[in-house]
């Protein structure tokens, strides 16, 4: 079957968690789940996967535990529909986030990847807006020369064509070239920050175990039409790296100044 292909039993990443980065990209992908969100059977999935079911019962229960999935006894396991809360939506101006993380990384990132393909994946093109021919870039930051963070980006090709063949022609930087060579101008970018588990090549290239955790800045930019051009994550070392925030003007505010005296206070 095609997906034991992508199970590396001989791999130093435990069989379980390649299996559960896999189970998440098609659930992601709406590949594995039916009408009804339910996934395979444990049986079948073990057998699918060419593991047994001691071991699919241990990437089902990692899973569950990170709120990928529900389990209902009798009935099978479930994708979980119920989003995941936004604490505070911050507005920032400029980049901030990744200017400060910038900061002290080596001023040029090691480009892995530079590729282009005819299909947008469908994950990425529900943040572009966008399914047509697509560039991914994928990059690894540094600081004194050990990994950091890896970098990936999808630009749609109706922004930089023939980006594959100019490259970073600009001084080897992602952000002057599409300013300067194609004349695209960044009016503002969201960012979701979120701590996840690393992919296995998040493993391979920052040279961690499966079970440290990641600081994942996934971000979209957009021009002055207020068009989205660019989609990217940038997984950190969770331990590596610290986030400060300067919040100035909070519209949602606790209001407790109101407050005059203390039976006030709600009980």
């Amino acid at each position: 079957m095609s997906n034991l292909r992508a199970i590396a039993k001989d791999s130093p990443i435990p069989v379980f968690y390649q299996i559960y980065v896999d189970i998440k990209k098609r659930i992601l992908a709406h590949t594995i789940q039916d009408e009804e969100q339910k996934l395979p059977s444990e049986r079948d999935l073990a057998e699918e996967y060419g593991v047994s079911r001691v071991t699919m019962r241990q990437s089902l229960a990692e899973l569950e535990k990170d709120g990928i999935i529900i389990r209902e006894r009798g009935r099978g396991s479930f994708v979980n529909e119920t989003p995941r809360p936004i604490l505070q939506q911050l507005k920032l101006p400029s980049d901030k986030i990744m200017q400060s993380a910038r900061s002290f990384v080596d001023p040029h990132p090691e480009i892995v990847q530079l590729t282009r393909f005819e299909q947008t994946d469908p994950e990425i093109g529900e943040n572009l807006n966008y399914d047509g021919p697509i560039f991914y870039i994928k990059r690894i930051f540094r600081v004194n020369g050990n990994p950091i963070a890896v970098n990936r980006i999808w630009l749609p090709e109706k922004f930089t064509p023939q980006l594959d063949i100019v490259g970073l022609c600009v001084d080897n930087s992602l952000s002057k070239t599409l300013s300067q060579h194609y004349g695209i101008k960044i009016l503002h970018r969201t960012n979701i920050v979120e701590a996840v588990r690393p992919s296995p090549t998040e493993v391979d290239l920052l040279k961690i175990t499966y079970d440290t955790l990641i600081l994942q800045i996934s971000s979209t930019s957009f021009t002055g039409n207020n068009v989205p051009y660019e989609f990217s994550r940038t997984s950190w070392i969770g331990d590596a790296i610290r986030l400060k925030v300067d919040v100035t003007d909070i519209e949602h505010s606790l209001e407790i100044a109101n407050l005059k005296k203390v039976e006030d206070l709600p009980i």
